[in-house]
């Protein structure tokens, strides 16, 4: 799966569950914490799509504000995630 497949996922998936399709002012840069966006519970849920939809399961250390900040962020931590996966015998 390629970087702007992984982007475009995350990125339609958090407008469609947690901006209620409306994108305006909505970029892949933007702080997802600090919007208020993410909280506890829907970090949690955010990590159990990418699970889903990539096979990207997180470690619990890998659940934090640095890997969540943004979608590029988020998508950065599945590349590396799916890299290690495919360097594993």
């Amino acid at each position: 799966m390629n970087e702007v497949l992984i982007r475009k996922t995350i990125h339609d998936y958090i407008v469609a569950t947690w901006l209620s399709g409306d994108e305006r002012d909505f970029s892949d840069d933007a702080d997802l914490l600090q919007a208020g966006i993410l909280d506890s519970f829907t970090t949690l849920n955010l990590a159990a799509f990418l699970d889903e939809s990539f096979r990207a399961a997180l470690d619990p250390t890998e659940i934090n504000p640095h890997n969540f900040r943004s979608v590029n962020a988020l998508t950065q931590t599945v590349l590396a995630k799916l890299a290690l996966a495919s360097t594993s015998p």
